[in-house]
């Protein structure tokens, strides 16, 4: 580090280094790294903490770390800076961290490391992080790694974990159960597992029964079977997402499922085609079901609509329906659902009635997928909802073009009677001339080209055990 930002006058006495002012401020190798001898002036010792906290800031991770190792002193403020910093160490930070210099960082920042995130592809280091977390980081909350063999020796010492996002490629049926069957006997905080496992077919997570969060990949190939043996367990439950649908899917399963996880506020069915074929008009009996997502390739059950806007204890709140083309009759019944705050709804009818959208007073986020919205329909929904933060015009919308923005210009005012929060509308493929740029600003409307891929609410609802 350059001494003349940090050196005094010209006047002053000769500058000496940090260990000529005091040897025993010089820092000695530790057991993790090589410490770098120290070039820095001895005023710089002088500096108090937020002072050092502002040059921390300016440098690099690895200059922060080599930094601080030069002397004691400031080791000392860093370890307090890391444990500001990096209660969230993340893949940009382990993915590239030579391990001596990670294992530096985790001694830095000990008790106060919240969440760590490993590299997806990064198994081969699995081991030897799972041994430093365990070592220097006991009181870690969230844990994000992919593991190819059950590492449960240093993992099942992490007894404060509280969520386990775990990427799973084992050999074997006998090695989950295992596996599964030591986290449940050794963390007695585990309450959210994020599963990604394409072998696994479910055997053996029923024993998480303190659960409350469970989410299963896309792709992994889970039996029916086993699912309800942890719906039927795991009493507590309050967040469901289910991958791919095994074959076996039976509406006995689904009646289990809604039998037994009466605390259920989120349920989310994606990827699944065999949905049409089983009665999903009985998931409107969850009584504090407040989020739904469902994948349906052609709505068959018009019933499931019909028991949504029908159904009675905690309004629902989110609707998220992907793949299924609705009539302009079902969406305009969606509408009767008042609380909605968030709703995602394609339709191929190019006269779909704007005013039933008015229904929706407490409508947040709306998501369309509907080639034949016009200018002036669009306008109406920006008019009609006040409270909308997000429109959000998903695919394609030809018809959509630079008269809208003239639009929204002539009626600001108007806007401003209803007070009209901030609104960012996603415009995909539509006939805007943008004209180099990527979005507008008109007052507090930002128009912005691109589509939203992510439905909010659902995605806030799935971070819910995230600990901050």
């Amino acid at each position: 580090m350059s001494e003349s930002p940090i050196s005094s006058s010209s006047s002053s006495p000769k500058k000496r280094t940090i260990s000529e002012n005091n040897p025993e401020d010089s820092a000695a190798p530790s057991s993790s790294s090589q410490r770098v001898p120290s070039k820095a002036s001895s005023n710089i010792l002088v500096l108090n903490y937020d002072c050092l906290k502002r040059i921390f800031s300016l440098l690099s991770l690895d200059d922060q770390l080599n930094f601080s190792r030069s002397n004691r002193k400031i080791q000392r403020m860093y370890r307090n800076y890391a444990q500001w910093k990096y209660k969230h160490i993340n893949n940009d930070i382990t993915l590239y961290l030579e391990e001596s210099d990670l294992e530096y960082l985790l001694e830095q920042v000990n008790e106060d490391l919240i969440s760590y995130e490993s590299y997806v592809h990064a198994s081969s280091r699995a081991e030897e992080q799972l041994r430093l977390l365990r070592k220097h980081c006991p009181m870690l909350r969230r844990l994000n790694m992919t593991l190819r063999r059950p590492h449960w020796e240093d993992l099942i010492q992490l007894k404060n974990l509280h969520t386990l996002d775990a990427s799973l490629e084992f050999g074997s049926t006998d090695v989950y159960e295992k596996f599964f069957s030591n986290l449940s006997e050794n963390l007695p905080c585990l309450r959210k597992l994020v599963l990604v496992a394409p072998d696994y077919n479910g055997k053996g997570l029923h024993v998480l029964e303190k659960l409350q969060h469970l989410e299963i990949d896309d792709f992994s190939c889970l039996d029916a079977t086993y699912l309800t043996d942890c719906c039927i367990k795991m009493k507590n439950l309050h967040f469901l997402k289910i991958g791919r649908w095994p074959n076996n899917l039976t509406n006995k399963n689904l009646s289990a499922i809604v039998a037994n996880c009466r605390n259920l506020e989120t349920l989310e069915f994606t990827c699944n085609e065999l949905l049409n074929n089983v009665e999903l008009e009985r998931v409107c009996d969850l009584p504090r079901l407040k989020h739904l997502l469902v994948v349906l390739q052609r709505l068959e059950r018009p019933g499931l609509i019909e028991g949504l806007v029908r159904r009675t204890g905690t309004p629902l709140e989110s609707l998220i329906v992907f793949d299924s083309y609705l009539c302009k009759e079902h969406i305009e019944h969606i509408c009767n659902i008042t609380s909605l705050r968030e709703l995602w709804v394609a339709s191929e009818d190019d006269d779909f009635n704007v005013e039933a959208f008015m229904k929706l007073k407490s409508l947040e986020y709306l998501h369309l997928d509907m080639d034949g919205i016009t200018n002036k329909q669009l306008l109406e929904l920006v008019l009609g909802c006040p409270r909308l933060r997000v429109l959000n015009v998903i695919w394609r919308c030809p018809n959509i073009n630079s008269d809208f923005i003239s639009l929204l210009k002539s009626s600001l005012k108007k806007l401003k009677e209803i007070n009209r929060e901030k609104i960012s509308i996603y415009l995909n493929s539509s006939s805007v001339d943008w004209k180099g740029n990527s979005r507008f600003k008109l007052d507090n409307i930002q128009i912005i080209k691109g589509s939203l891929w992510e439905a909010p609410i659902l995605h806030k609802r799935s971070s819910i055990f995230q600990i901050n």
